[in-house]
């Protein structure tokens, strides 16, 4: 057998035909057309004085979208009806947020109580789920430290708090810490924290009757009237915490990362229809001494 004179060429030769068959298989693969689905998301609690339902479309693969165009157009002529098995209500639309919404007050959200969510449109989309409120009352929180912070010519707190898992087992919670922003409350919004330990949404899996330990970042003293910490700490159903766990888990700028499905229990659909029981407590950030 002769020696070949330029392997290097032989080599990108062989390179090139390889990358002409892939062209090839790539070009004759047909994309199968996809239909928009209803996407709804919806979450009921006893607490909330307005029952809140969205409803738009999904954007079909490979769908171009204008400049300025919403890709998730919301429904605004959608029948959306929730019933507790013995009453029901429909919700008329609100174009002012874009969401179906009703006062509770004309339909209490009761604890321990199952709801059904339907939405049906002109053109033919049908969607359904439900959820069951949790019973109980949520764990109380105890504040175990303040770590005070003075940087930069600026002070801040950090707050370690924990509760108790209830007793019993399959228990999910929803845990938020925050402070209102602004002066003399002529103009606030709340601002979550975020947790340098513990995470926003926990269950007792192998956990059972133990202590969850948590620990915000800084909360700088000139944003925060009154000084006070606000914590609000919920029972969830199953639905809302796989639901949230999965969208933290997503990461769809990282290209590395592996493809992580976002949970639903929607029929017809796709989203979210679950139900929470909860409360928020203040917690004084002065030094006690």
């Amino acid at each position: 057998m002769k020696n070949l004179k330029n392997p290097f060429l032989f080599i990108l030769s062989l390179i090139m035909l390889i990358l002409s068959g892939c062209d090839s298989m790539i070009s004759d693969v047909e994309v199968p057309d996809s239909d928009p689905k209803l996407v709804v998301t919806g979450f009921l609690s006893p607490a909330d004085d307005t029952i809140s339902i969205v409803v738009s479309k999904s954007r079909p693969l490979y769908e171009p979208t204008q400049g300025g165009e919403n890709p998730f157009p919301v429904v605004n002529n959608a029948i959306v009806i929730i019933s507790d098995g013995i009453n029901s209500i429909t919700l008329p639309f609100n174009p002012l947020n874009g969401a179906y919404q009703t006062l509770s007050e004309g339909f209490p959200i009761q604890p321990g109580s199952n709801y059904s969510l339907s939405v049906t449109t002109p053109d033919g989309y049908n969607a359904t789920a439900d959820c069951t409120i949790p019973e109980g009352i949520a764990p109380d929180i105890e504040i175990t430290g303040i770590d005070t912070i003075n940087e930069y010519g600026t002070v801040s707190k950090r707050v370690s708090f924990r509760f108790r898992d209830l007793p019993g087992q399959g228990q999910f919670y929803r845990i938020a810490a925050g402070t209102f922003y602004g002066e003399d409350y002529s103009y606030t919004y709340f601002n979550e924290t975020g947790f340098e330990r513990g995470e926003p949404f926990v269950s007792d899996k192998n956990r059972e009757e133990e202590y969850f330990l948590f620990k915000t970042w800084d909360i700088y003293e000139d944003n925060s009237p009154g000084n006070t910490l606000y914590v609000s700490i919920s029972i969830t159903d199953q639905n809302y915490f796989n639901y949230h766990k999965s969208v933290n888990s997503f990461e769809g700028d990282n290209p590395f990362s592996e493809p992580t499905p976002v949970f639903s229990n929607i029929t017809g659909g796709l989203g979210i229809f679950a139900g929470l029981n909860g409360k928020i407590t203040q917690h004084s950030l002065e030094d006690p001494r």
